[in-house]
């Protein structure tokens, strides 16, 4: 599929209160599998993002499994209304209730860079976006750009020149805003770095959840994992030296932008998931403790955001609605995140997974009541639904989530579950203004 823009009439969608040279462009910068606590190895993009930006220390991804989560990203939705609850199964999501359904539909172009969606035929233009250029890897990377098979040298290096090169063909009409989004593969496995960072050395002694030798109290699929400290440091040093490289091509996108005279620009950088590094012996992410869905947020805005840290609970779905509002549109949908734009915020938050064969079929489907700082509650499901297990951390007491109270041995330290199991199954439909 060979085509550099949409043709016929814009979808109908989005209404717009903003004449279209005062809306800002909206560029995401997007990381896989990069968790709270990684970005310290990018120093250039983390003092840009700061420098007439903010960072959300306390932020989290509503589902720690990358195709739901970047579902959700790009909607605002959580995964019970995208339907996206499966690895492949962006086959159900709604591309009319997405953000550049109601960006495109405003008149901004639009275009696709890099990582989009699990499974994605990487030949075939997303909708709603005009341009693209999709794939995944590190070196001697596939790509496919606007129709044409390339092969990149290294992955992350080609996603920032594609970007750029997108920015230089649309400022040739400087009064159309434009919207770009950019997957980039790193931190993800194979892991494989740029050979001048190849030798990095990063040494890391663990933390009180890598430290733990007591699982009894947790379910019987934690105990079926093994990984040990050793395991977990060499995966975080092999993440981190694959970061150095996202920090240069974001800083080429930067130094680009500059050099166009960009500075109306809505910039985020976040990740789509955490990942383990041997807490609990786990791997991988896809389970119901906090580094798999901690993950790094900063928005950049020079001008209408301050250069702070806001300790507000931000989640991926709040990108989208914040987005849309920066951009004065009405959206054409009911989405479920918040508008970070705005004051007020959250104290909760729904965390949801459901069983998919692609991230291991030993994980069950489960659901969170994460309140931060303060508690997590989480329900296992069986296949039927029914309740399989449960488990409940302190956090004020507890952070790293070693003791499950329902198992700790002192039932009368034992919170009351008909409370927390309703309002979890409330949240677990929620829709909209009803989400926490």
């Amino acid at each position: 599929m060979c085509a550099a823009a949409l043709t016929g009439p814009p979808p109908a969608g989005a209404s717009t209160a903003q004449a279209p040279n005062t809306r800002p462009n909206v560029l995401i910068l997007l990381m896989d599998d990069a968790r709270t606590g990684m970005t310290w190895v990018m120093p250039k993009a983390t003092a840009w993002m700061t420098n007439g930006g903010t960072y959300f220390p306390a932020a989290v991804v509503t589902t720690p499994s990358c195709c739901p989560s970047r579902s959700s990203i790009l909607s605002g939705r959580y995964a019970h209304n995208t339907r996206v609850t499966q690895q492949s199964g962006i086959g159900n999501y709604d591309h009319r209730k997405t953000l550049e359904h109601d960006l495109k539909s405003a008149g901004y172009r639009t275009a696709a860079v890099g990582k989009i969606f699990n499974e994605w035929n990487i030949h075939t233009r997303p909708p709603y976006f005009d341009n693209f250029a999709l794939g995944a890897g590190y070196n001697d990377a596939q790509f496919v750009v606007d129709g044409k098979d390339t092969r990149a040298p290294y992955g992350t290096t080609f996603i920032g020149q594609q970007v750029n090169r997108y920015l230089d063909a649309y400022e040739k009409t400087d009064a159309t805003p434009w919207f770009v989004y950019a997957g980039f593969t790193a931190p993800h496995a194979p892991f494989t770095p740029e050979p001048k960072y190849a030798s990095l050395s990063y040494p890391w002694s663990g933390n009180p959840a890598v430290a733990e030798t007591d699982r009894s109290d947790k379910p019987a699929y934690v105990r079926n994992f093994n990984q040990t400290l050793a395991q977990g440091a060499a995966t975080r040093q092999a993440m981190l030296r694959t970061l150095r490289s996202v920090d240069d091509a974001v800083d080429a996108i930067h130094q680009h932008l500059d050099a166009l005279g960009e500075s109306n620009t809505l910039v985020f950088l976040l990740s789509d998931n955490g990942k383990f590094f041997s807490e609990h012996k786990l791997l991988e992410k896809f389970m119901p403790y906090l580094q798999a869905e901690q993950v790094p947020f900063f928005m950049r805005w020079p001008g209408h955001l301050p250069a702070t840290q806001d300790n507000r609970l931000a989640a991926n779905v709040d990108l989208t609605p914040t987005a849309l509002a920066a951009a004065g549109l009405t959206p054409s949908y009911t989405y479920d995140g918040r508008n970070l734009l705005a004051s007020g915020g959250r104290d909760r938050v729904l965390f949801e997974y459901w069983r998919d064969a692609a991230n291991g079929a030993g994980i069950p489907t489960w659901a969170a009541t994460y309140v931060a700082g303060r508690y997590q509650y989480t329900e296992l499901y069986r296949d039927d639904g029914s309740v399989l297990d449960r488990e409940y951390y302190n956090l004020a007491a507890d952070p790293w989530q070693l003791t499950n109270l329902f198992r700790d041995g002192n039932p009368r330290n034992d919170p009351a579950i008909a409370p927390l199991a309703a309002a979890l199954a409330t949240q677990r439909t929620c829709t909209g203004r009803a989400c926490p």
